[in-house]
């Protein structure tokens, strides 16, 4: 991370370059490998060459009106890049699966959504999978490249490198607890009391005794973080440690929080298929869970979650202060076999800033798919045919209009969320796997057969966590703890240096 000063000239240098850029196009425009930029909104450049682009991306479920959305979209794109977009989402579950086989096919890939969960941007970006995106961003992004400060831009970067565009939404993550306002309500529970995990047991022994077909905590990890316990996130060091000492895979409070689930667990609060449910919503998607962890804890949330746990209200309850994770969560990336990529980054840049293009991928059409209320408010028709429940999946959510119930002031708490989070004191590290790729293999096979039984109380931690330390310190988790350590004190030197 670049010392106070250093970040202010870096971000100088931008803003020059940008406004140099923009002075460019306007004066005749920029020019690149793939053609002239110098569009002007609502007309597309003569110079342009019509060209069709395919963009992949996840999304919850099929849409019956996705060819209406498409062709709705590619009015827009034909009249301001002369365009055509073919939009190709593809279902969560099996989103990684068949990106991978497609990228195998070398097919045609413009623009691909990938983050550091789903299909990750590091992994494929190293195999050549996307573009190195900082030629394109400086001739063809202005406005992209100003609408979002360099931490953000960080989040895609490798070796230095720019390889994936962020799309700019909840950037910090917030630890917290979700809880169905029925029950709230009913049993009186004062919210501004909960501070820490063990805080909501009374809670959970109420709705244990009061609601027979309620599950008091809905779970499939746990809600074991690091982030609750005052490690920092990039790497597992205390955030206070004056000597940074990378942590073992099994820490004390991962011990104590692992204790903690197994008690709830024998108790009956948390739900008994707990470890083996693969995705979180399905702990909750029926209503019938009182309580939820949400790592994320994102301002308007409570919306999406009501859309998809049986429509019952909701309130979030923060475990923790928000910390800066960047922006990998969410991005575009330009694939390798794209003809066309300058096009392709310039339709990044004209959805995170064309407020009707944005609003036309997550909502769909007004008037079928959604109607415009009051102020920046929306009704979204969850049944008209589109409905994707997925802002943070297209571009800028700054653009976005807010669905019923969403706090009026949702896009002013994201932004001040993201600019008030605490930033990682490790920002810019990146570990190097390559030397304990093997061990890294074996410890997460391990992981894979213990962990979710532990995190969510399913098994003893007094019988089997001794077993599982063992196991992960023959599969090698030690040498991967010092290789991390070897690669951060290099790293702090040569920042030292700087």
């Amino acid at each position: 991370m670049f010392k106070a000063n250093q970040r202010e000239t870096w971000r100088r240098m931008a803003w020059a370059l940008v406004v140099c850029s923009l002075c460019a196009a306007i004066l005749g425009g920029c020019t690149g490998a793939g053609g002239s930029r110098g569009t002007e909104a609502g007309a597309a450049d003569t110079k342009l060459e019509p060209v069709d682009l395919v963009w992949y991306y996840p999304q919850y479920g099929a849409h019956p009106d996705q060819r209406l959305v498409n062709d709705a979209v590619n009015a827009i794109t034909r009249t301001k890049l002369n365009a055509t977009v073919d939009l190709r989402p593809i279902d969560f579950a099996s989103y990684e699966q068949k990106m991978n086989t497609i990228v195998a096919s070398s097919e045609q890939m413009d623009v691909i959504w990938t983050s550091n969960w789903l299909f990750p941007w590091a992994t494929n970006a190293k195999k050549g999978v996307f573009r190195p995106l900082d030629d394109l961003l400086g001739n063809y992004g202005g406005q992209l490249l100003a609408s979002m400060d360099e931490k953000y831009w960080n989040g895609g970067k490798l070796g230095g490198r720019l390889y994936a565009v962020p799309n700019y939404q909840i950037a910090a993550m917030r630890p917290s607890l979700v809880i169905q306002k029925r029950f709230i309500d009913k049993y009186r529970l004062d919210v501004s009391k909960i501070k820490r995990i063990e805080d909501i047991e009374p809670f959970l022994r109420q709705i244990k005794e009061g609601e027979p077909n309620i599950v008091p905590f809905g779970t499939t990890r746990g809600l074991y973080t690091n982030l609750l316990y005052g490690i920092d996130w990039r790497v597992p060091v205390y955030r206070n440690d004056p000597t940074p000492t990378v942590l073992p895979d099994v820490t004390a409070e991962m011990r104590t929080n692992f204790a903690l689930m197994h008690d709830w667990y024998t108790k009956g609060y948390i739900n008994e298929d707990a470890a083996t449910l693969k995705d979180a919503a399905d702990a909750y998607n029926k209503g019938n869970a009182a309580v939820w962890f949400d790592i994320t804890g994102k301002p308007g949330s409570e919306v999406e979650f009501k859309a998809s746990d049986g429509g019952y209200d909701v309130q979030l309850v923060p475990l923790a202060g928000s910390v800066f994770v960047g922006a990998g969560s969410s991005m575009n990336a330009i694939g390798r076999t794209s003809a066309h990529p300058e096009r392709a980054l310039m339709l990044l840049e004209l959805v995170s800033t064309d407020k009707e293009l944005y609003n036309l991928l997550v909502y769909g059409i007004e008037g079928k798919h959604y109607t415009k209320t009051t102020g920046n408010f929306v009704q979204v028709h969850t049944d008209g045919g589109y409905f994707t429940n997925t802002d943070w999946v297209f571009g800028d959510i700054r653009n976005e209009y807010l669905p019923e119930g969403s706090p009026p002031d949702k896009i002013e708490q994201t932004i001040r969320a993201n600019d008030e989070a605490a930033v990682s004191a490790f920002d810019g590290f990146e570990f190097d796997p390559e030397r304990v790729k093997t061990e890294i293999a074996n410890v997460r096979a391990v992981n894979d057969e213990y962990y979710p039984a532990l995190a969510t109380g399913t098994i003893d931690p007094a019988r089997f966590l001794p077993e599982y330390e063992d196991k992960l310190a023959k599969a090698g988790s030690g040498v991967i703890v010092q290789e991390k350590q070897r690669q951060l004190d290099e790293w702090l030197k040569a920042r030292v240096k700087k």
